[in-house]
């Protein structure tokens, strides 16, 4: 899968916004009825550049024509914000694989939890740097994960993003638009 164009890096902060997926019932006495279908977010992100020679932009229309506009999916990570991301999906469990993609890069203080129990560093897992789909790192189990066993972790480094194009037909003209004045929106997906 293809991974958003380390180069250019935003001028300006990544706007990301956490997207659940919820319904909401309202019933006869103002009460109303909450099911989460998806206990992780998906993140959709706002890009804005600046000063951008020729080269730059051509390199970012060119990424945005081979995905066909929104139709191909890519991964995106959170260059230059390197933060402290809590409680994000790794995986399942299927009872034969050990080794499972960080939905990171460059990652530090690594904490992995499975079935909601953390697991010790060394003595339960390894951290492999890259190695994984678009250069995320990965964990080595020392024992398979149950099947079925839901894993996550907390790190501190760059977020990878599975999203796509929020737009689906822009003219180049359109596109420059957004770089500078208002915002590159990519649409977060859910990583199966």
């Amino acid at each position: 899968m293809a991974e958003f164009p380390s180069s250019p890096v935003p001028s300006y902060s990544l706007s990301l916004k956490q997207r659940w997926n919820t319904i909401v019932a309202d019933f006869d006495g103002s009460n109303e009825q909450r099911r989460q279908k998806s206990v992780f977010p998906k993140y959709d992100v706002s890009l804005r550049f600046d000063n951008l020679n020729e080269a730059e932009i051509a390199t970012l229309w060119a990424f945005y024509t081979a995905r066909g506009g929104n139709f191909e999916s890519f991964y995106f990570y959170t260059i230059p914000n390197t933060e402290v991301w809590t409680g994000q999906y790794i995986g399942v469990g299927n009872g034969s694989e050990t080794i499972f993609d960080i939905p990171g890069k460059s990652t530090s203080d690594q904490t992995i939890y499975v079935a909601g129990v953390p697991q010790m560093l060394t003595t339960d897992y390894s951290i492999l740097t890259g190695g994984g789909q678009a250069s995320s790192d990965r964990v080595e189990f020392v024992s398979t994960p149950a099947a079925g066993s839901v894993i996550k972790c907390d790190f501190t480094g760059y977020l990878r993003i599975l999203c796509r194009f929020k737009e689906a037909e822009m003219s180049r003209e359109l596109f420059e638009y957004l770089l500078y004045k208002a915002s590159l929106e990519l649409k977060g997906l859910f990583v199966e």
